[in-house]
């Protein structure tokens, strides 16, 4: 991005104003504040109990009706879920490659895929929203909003009525607004910035005129980037400038640094969970649960390739139709197979 442009998205950013031309009128979208926001629920309340009687379409009855014509699969969460760990994976593996360039282009080959099955998905999730209750309230809550935070280049509201809008233009102008959203890569350009870097290393306590809760989201969201550029160059292990530059690179380092607290946390968990039981040369330890939750908790206790074992043993025992001796589990076997080897090597040494 050039200097002019990302001078035009900073200034836009800290005015707190959004100024654009539409049909040759020039337009002003003042960020409404904790206020209007706060009006917006009341009207988002109002509305919902007006409507909650009428015949709509529950979100579970869209959820069915989707699967129900193969738009979308019956796990749709955990399938969504599934592709979003894909793609974490991926940065990661961008950023444990990033001197290996032959490599990086495959591997970005195979993130863009993951993305644009994610987000055809989350699409056809997610278009039909507004034909159920509660999305469309929400629409209602978003266009009481819109049309209380847009002005004229004098500053003069275009509505002054939510009662009286031209909701075929109100909608255009909605559509404009979103198609000129400043995406997450662009955020992230900025507040690497010199320009914003001036800015915030002059005083990053008191950036905006109003206090934090009448922030813009586009002002929060610079302020949360800039602090998580920060955390990165203070860190004993900060990647180099090329990785940071790169944002998918970047965010492969900080998944990296969020797994690797994750796993010292859980370490750290089963040892206070094991803490003062007689193990001895215990090979495997059984802790109760209480829930399913807790189940799953000291599930994740284990490193990968136990989990593996796990999976492994409970796949065979749940198709088998008979009793299953430990000596037939596959890693049981392997480890038999083993230390008959070692047995075998030991033996012909002794010859």
């Amino acid at each position: 991005m050039d200097n002019g442009k990302l001078s035009i998205y900073l200034a836009r950013i800290l005015s707190g104003n959004f100024i654009f031309t539409y049909r040759d009128s020039v337009y002003k979208l003042v960020y409404p504040d904790i206020n209007t926001k706060y009006q917006a629920e009341l009207y988002f309340d109002q509305e919902y109990e007006k409507y909650k009687y009428n015949d709509w379409l529950t979100e579970e009855d869209l959820d069915y009706f989707l699967v129900s014509i193969g738009l979308i699969p019956v796990n749709f969460e955990q399938y969504l879920k599934d592709i979003d760990t894909k793609i974490d994976d991926c940065k990661v593996e961008l950023y444990n490659n990033f001197l290996n360039p032959s490599r990086i282009k495959n591997i970005r080959k195979t993130l863009s895929n993951y993305r644009k099955s994610y987000d055809l998905l989350f699409y056809k999730k997610h278009s039909f929203d507004q034909y159920t209750y509660k999305g469309y309230v929400k629409g209602l809550k978003n266009q009481y909003l819109l049309a209380n935070s847009l002005y004229n280049i004098n500053n003069q509201k275009i509505f002054n009525n939510v009662d009286n809008i031209d909701y075929y233009f109100l909608n255009n102008i909605s559509l404009y607004i979103n198609e000129n959203q400043i995406d997450i890569s662009t955020f992230k350009e900025i507040a690497r910035s010199e320009q914003w870097r001036n800015y915030w290393s002059a005083n990053k306590n008191s950036m905006f005129d109003s206090s934090v809760i009448n922030w813009t989201d586009e002002q929060k969201t610079l302020v949360v980037l800039s602090k998580m550029y920060d955390n990165a160059y203070e860190n004993p292990e900060c990647p180099p400038d090329d990785v940071i530059k790169d944002d998918d690179m970047f965010d492969g380092w900080l998944i990296t640094q969020r797994r690797e607290s994750e796993k010292n946390k859980d370490k750290n968990r089963a040892e206070k969970l094991l803490k003062g039981k007689k193990l001895d040369n215990a090979k495997e330890v059984y802790l109760v649960a209480n829930s399913k939750e807790e189940a799953q908790n000291i599930y994740k206790l284990n490193d990968p390739s136990t989990q593996n074992i796990i999976n492994q043993r409970n796949k065979i025992i749940l198709n088998a139709n008979r009793d299953i001796k430990e000596s037939e589990l596959p890693d049981v076997q392997m480890d038999l197979q083993i230390q008959n080897n070692q047995k075998f090597i030991q033996g012909r040494k002794s010859r």
